[in-house]
């Protein structure tokens, strides 16, 4: 049994844009009328002898990678905590601003950026390190079906948003808390796979159908809840309309919403024992292979397939083979891959996994099923956005999560690129498990 304390300190800072921002993640004309429900950011301070961690939660769709790293080396200068032990988490809701700027999604929403998110970001971290105090966690886990696969095959044999019950899905719901020596709750974490697509083409602000998850377990429990999204890039809501994007409102969003209520709370009343666990923190870099870059006549060929096309996915396409042909002119040399870092904070058997990347579940549950941790919590869009990474089974049968990934990059990811990353990511966790 570990015998060295752990601190906690928690703190939360509203984040909501203006009204009148654009709304990422579908179309890049849509902007907000209203707020249904304030974004927010929480961050959780962990501290055990020498040993520092901070686990940053923000009710965003995702934070793209040049701003994740002037945070990471702004939340470290006004803390003092080592940038490597900093996790930067988005919760995937698609009814808030724009901070990603992919190609074809509209660009960066660069006054919330500087005026609202990066001040709101440091200042929470600093406050989650004011008053840490020590805690005990407590962890339990049960089924919940808020979410399904989204990549349904019709009657063309073409894979399209939709409702796939027979794909690749993992129900696993894990609460987390932390309580003081009094036994009053500090803080919750809520870990669970599932894109925030429930409210669909709504022009409210809202956290979508994790909102009121989160709602509901802080009203129970009196802490300070977030959700931490899991391998979500081939999962959606389960909605009624039998799709798994709603409609111009937030009314799937809330229904959904009461349903993982009731499977979180009943899972959080099922934590029974709370003890001292063992804080851990590795960086580590993680390597994905690359293919061959396409040859110049055919990227020419695509550019012209996509010229005079405007839908968001049709311009990150042609941008794609804009990029192509240019480095042919360029001088490009081509490599075998790219890297990416990853960071993983342990405590006790629970282990949480940074990925910069919307996570195919089968992704997820290879690594989780590898055992090296009793509970292995991977976080996707986790210090940074990389977009879609499918399991390798998925590619042959394209849709728009693999069609996404085939162009993220002038010389695409491998095919097989999973194998890697979760090979390399189970030798992570047996490395940091050995050194505990």
């Amino acid at each position: 049994m570990n015998t060295e304390k752990l601190f906690l300190g928690v703190s939360r800072e509203i984040i909501t844009p203006k009204i009148g921002c654009n709304l990422y993640g579908y179309d890049p004309n849509l902007y907000s009328t209203s707020v249904n429900d304030d974004l927010t950011a929480t961050a959780y301070y962990f501290k055990q002898n020498n040993t520092q961690a901070l686990i940053l939660n923000t009710t965003l769709c995702s934070i793209n990678n040049a701003i994740t790293n002037t945070l990471l080396k702004e939340i470290s200068i006004a803390t003092g905590i080592p940038a490597e032990n900093v996790l930067i988490h988005s919760t995937h809701t698609h009814s808030g601003p724009n901070v990603s700027g992919n190609s074809g999604w509209g660009d960066v929403d660069t006054n919330y950026v500087s005026e609202i998110l990066i001040p709101n970001l440091v200042k929470v971290c600093i406050g989650a390190k004011l008053n840490p105090t020590p805690v005990k966690m407590g962890v339990a886990s049960g089924k919940s079906l808020v979410g399904i696969n989204r990549r349904q095959l019709n009657e063309q044999g073409k894979i399209k948003l939709g409702q796939n019950p027979e794909g690749a899905f993992d129900p696993d719901m894990t609460v987390i808390s932390f309580a003081n020596e009094n036994k009053q709750t500090l803080g919750n974490f809520i870990h669970y796979g599932c894109h925030g697509t429930a409210s669909g083409l709504n022009t409210e602000i809202s956290r979508d159908w994790s909102g009121p998850m989160v709602d509901a377990i802080e009203n129970i429990s009196g802490g300070l809840t977030s959700f931490f999204n899991g391998p979500e890039g081939d999962i959606g809501p389960r909605l009624k309309n039998g799709k798994t994007t709603g409609d111009r409102s937030v009314k799937y969003a809330l229904e959904l919403g009461e349903i993982a209520s009731k499977d979180a709370s009943c899972i959080y009343k099922n934590i029974v024992d709370y003890t001292v666990p063992k804080l851990s923190v590795k960086k580590y870099i993680v390597k994905l292979p690359y293919d061959k870059r396409i040859p110049l006549e055919d990227a020419i060929e695509g550019y012209k397939q996509y010229e005079n096309k405007t839908e968001n996915i049709y311009v990150a396409k042609r941008t794609y083979y804009e990029n192509v042909i240019k480095s042919y002119s360029d001088n490009y040399v081509e490599t075998d891959g790219e890297y990416f870092e990853q960071t993983i904070i342990a405590l006790g058997d629970v282990a949480f996994v940074s990925f910069p990347y919307e996570l195919f579940a089968d992704i997820g549950i290879k690594i989780k099923n590898a055992k090296v941790y009793e509970k292995t919590l991977v976080l996707a869009l986790c210090n940074g956005s990389k977009g879609y990474f499918p399991a390798r089974q998925d590619v042959p049968f394209g849709g728009y999560e693999v069609n996404s990934f085939k162009i993220k990059t002038i010389q695409p990811i491998s095919d097989n690129a999973d194998e890697y990353a979760i090979v390399q990511t189970v030798e992570n966790l047996k490395n940091l498990k050995c050194k505990e």
